[in-house]
């Protein structure tokens, strides 16, 4: 049977790990667990267990390096969490080190309202630094191939038809053209056909820090009862990217849109759903 030792988790693990929470800043997912990261490492190495308690040392040690290259770095590895998107006790002491608060010496101890605050606090911080491949880069080159990735699902439907050549125009338009349904410079280029842990395919996908925006796009072809179905649409990908990242708050918008009216009816719906709707006309 294959074994590993801590040594090994400490100087071979932290570049998956960075690898795992570039995907999870990429794709606007919440954390990374210990179990994730876990999978990872046994895949990598044909080991048949790592224990999910020593991933700490994998953690730690990213953390480490990372602060050798720029000692102001938010701290990433509060990205690294149980199940429950906590961290465990490992982060206290760059916590501590970071804001010299001695209640952060025991985040283990903290009311759980508490420690959800703190973390995101950091997560903030994390998702709008910069530099993140510039630091992996730096760490562990451009070599680093993941095994256990999460691929997007593949039963994405547009109807007996597959999706029209209106709809992909129409997708592929505002997905490099946030200011055409009102977005600024920060969201930059949408991620067309992203998925949600649900197993639903949004349309276009913008993201900025915890800010993100989920469109639903209809085409000229689409009839009153498509038109419907998506603000419906709208409200469960809303909800969906909600739940994905609990117990953090994000800001989650839905927008719908279409290359005509609405009829006043759906518009009255749209507007109690809270769905933007944006009327954009390229084809």
């Amino acid at each position: 049977m294959v074994s590993y030792t801590v040594e090994q988790l400490r100087d071979d693990g932290p570049q998956y790990a960075m690898a795992l929470l570039l995907n999870a800043l990429e794709s606007g997912e919440p954390f990374v667990t210990y179990g994730s990261i876990k999978r990872e490492l046994e895949k990598q190495w044909a080991v048949d267990t790592i224990f999910p308690t020593q991933i700490g040392h994998v953690a730690g040690s990213l953390m480490h390096q990372i602060l050798e290259l720029d000692e102001n770095a938010p701290l990433i590895n509060v990205l690294i969490t149980r199940g429950n998107g906590i961290p465990g006790a490992g982060v206290s002491g760059y916590l501590y080190d970071r804001y010299r608060k001695r209640k952060y010496k025991n985040f283990d101890s903290l009311p759980k309202d508490e420690q959800i605050a703190v973390v995101e606090h950091e997560r903030e911080l994390v998702f709008n630094y910069p530099h993140w491949n510039e630091i992996s880069e730096s760490l562990f080159g451009n070599e680093v191939q993941l095994i256990d990735t999460p691929t997007k699902f593949d039963d994405h439907q547009y109807g007996s038809g597959g999706e029209s050549d209106e709809h992909k125009s129409l997708k592929h338009y505002i997905a490099n053209n946030p200011k055409s349904i009102g977005l600024g410079a920060r969201f930059g280029v949408g991620d067309e056909e992203a998925s949600l842990l649900s197993g639903d395919i949004v349309d276009v996908t913008f993201a900025s820090g915890t800010d993100f925006k989920m469109v639903e796009v209809k085409s000229i072809k689409s009839s009153d009862d498509d038109l419907q179905r998506g603000i419906y649409q709208c409200v469960k990908y809303r909800e969906v990217k909600k739940a994905e990242h609990a117990p953090y708050l994000v800001n989650v918008e839905s927008i719908l849109v279409t290359e005509r009216e609405l009829p006043e009816e759906l518009k009255h719906r749209a507007k109690t759903l809270g769905v933007r709707h944006k009327i954009v006309v390229i084809n």
